[in-house]
């Protein structure tokens, strides 16, 4: 293949004002509301691409193979910085009986957000600037202990990131992003050296893999077990099984804008393993 310069020299200077205001109602919580502006520059990954290849072939290789063709390994990519304007609102906090919770929501319009698209033809431009995105979302967590011996924590994150009519996607979900996870977990101390904890993780819909919103990964749901038991004050033994129904599922999935029917686009989550291990202090 000829050489082909991938050579650039680009500038980007932005403000990331921030105006925050706290208010404390009382010593054990907090109410805070912000308003700030976010400027973040590609990275040389954004800039300097790989491009052409087929999911069987590497970079630069065309499709179909034709050893005499030419074809760039690598793009540079002209991109803006992206910019957002968002706004906060928290409440954390502390009651009387020991619970705990964190509250956040936001709201954030997003311009030049950095994504792999394609222009209006359909034909693939690599890494280019959205024109407008939205990101809405809100984080939740309550921990607290349930009895003397029991605690647990409940944690939901909530995002819905779109498109804001955009001309081909219009307010398409972006890929990648699922809408709902709960974790939670519970620990119980059974006696004064044994512990013994449950998790579980919980994707209640699909998530685009896409930003046409064509392929979507499934939801799921996965439990951990895990036990420590204290020798000492310095040395302790831990088991656990991960996975406990060994559930099949997409723990990630690669994030394009238009999916392939020969493209591998699920990335496997872990099945059901068991592990023992051990744990010092000094």
């Amino acid at each position: 293949m000829p050489a082909v310069s991938d050579s650039y020299d680009l500038e980007y200077a932005g403000w990331s004002p921030r105006l925050a205001l706290t208010w404390k109602p009382n010593e054990a919580q907090t109410v805070w509301v912000a308003l700030s502006r976010s400027f973040e520059p590609p990275t040389h990954d954004d800039l300097l691409a790989t491009s052409g290849g087929t999911p069987f072939s590497g970079p630069g290789r065309p499709a179909p193979p034709m050893p005499t063709s030419m074809a760039a390994a690598f793009s540079t990519a002209d991109l803006e910085a992206q910019e957002a304007d968002t706004l906060e609102i928290g409440w954390r906090g502390r009651a009387k009986n020991g619970v705990e919770w964190d509250v956040t929501a936001y709201h954030s319009r997003v311009k030049n957000e950095i994504l792999s698209l394609r222009d209006e033809t359909a034909s693939p431009r690599g890494l280019v600037n959205a024109d407008r995105t939205i990101h809405n979302g809100l984080e939740l967590g309550v921990s607290g202990y349930l009895s003397d011996t029991v605690s647990g924590r409940l944690s939901w994150n909530y995002q819905d990131f779109r498109f804001d009519d955009d001309p081909i996607r219009g307010n398409n979900r972006l890929g990648g992003a699922p809408r709902h996870v709960l974790n939670a977990s519970v620990a119980w101390e059974a006696t004064d050296s044994m512990t013994l904890f449950g998790s579980a993780k919980w994707a209640p819909e699909e998530t685009p893999v896409d930003n046409m919103n064509t392929l979507f990964a499934n939801p799921y749901f996965v439990a951990d077990l895990r036990a420590e038991h204290a020798l000492n004050d310095t040395a302790m033994i831990q088991a656990g099984i991960t996975n406990l129904f060994d559930e099949t599922y997409a723990s990630s999935t690669l994030v394009v804008d238009t999916a392939r029917e020969d493209q591998a686009a699920f990335i496997t989550g872990e099945g059901r393993a068991f592990y023992i291990g051990a744990a010092f202090e000094f």
